[in-house]
């Protein structure tokens, strides 16, 4: 749990940088944050890790995209895609080499990765997630597969696996517009395909607490 200056958030932690990847604060507002391959590296830059916790201690997507936007222009950070969302509007920065791009994502899907922008990279597997009249768990549960998938016959792989490189954890999450705290979090604390998922979805209760 990350306790900021406005809000309550519920993230898990880098080690070594102390940031996050994936947030979720005390009013049901989400972001997650990717790299991007093949861009500037900076030396000395602060990590990127920040910025979800730094988006969502503000108090509407707006404001969120906004401290983003002014922190980047005050010091240079290595690139990297911010997804915000506010459970009715998601919008995603790009930032690389100075650049900034913001974009609101339509139809309210957003797949993004260290190797694609928003818009480069479509998934057809996500047809039976985004079917009508189900359940979170199972939205969730026709997601699973995805995060499953090492790629191959031009496909973009999303589990990764090397000797230098690879998937360490998987996260799976449903957040409640109307009440965060009922949020549902899957966590594998490893690489998908070994180790099993485990609702810590109990954690969410913290956020009202």
């Amino acid at each position: 749990m990350f306790v900021g200056q406005r809000h309550r958030i519920l993230s898990p932690r880098d080690q070594q940088a102390a940031g996050t990847w994936l947030a979720v604060n005390d009013v049901g507002m989400f972001a997650g944050l990717t790299n991007l391959r093949g861009g500037d590296e900076l030396a000395d830059a602060p990590s990127r890790g920040r910025l979800p916790h730094l988006a969502l201690d503000q108090g509407s997507l707006e404001s969120a995209l906004h401290a983003v936007v002014v922190e980047i222009e005050n010091q240079p950070y290595h690139p990297f895609q911010l997804v915000v969302s506010d459970g009715r509007t998601a919008e995603v920065l790009a930032h690389d080499s100075g650049e900034l791009d913001r974009r609101q994502v339509a139809g309210g899907v957003a797949v993004v990765s260290n190797e694609h922008r928003l818009g480069e990279l479509t998934l057809d597997q996500l047809d039976a997630a985004l079917a009508g009249e189900i359940s979170a768990e199972e939205r969730l549960a026709a997601l699973q597969p995805i995060l499953l998938d090492p790629g191959g016959a031009g496909r973009h792989p999303i589990l990764k696996k090397g000797e230098q490189y690879g998937t360490v954890s998987s996260s799976l999450i449903a957040v409640p517009r109307a009440d965060p705290s009922s949020l549902i979090w899957r966590y594998a604390p490893g690489p998908p395909d070994t180790t099993p998922y485990r609702n810590y979805g109990n954690l969410g209760r913290r956020l009202s607490g």
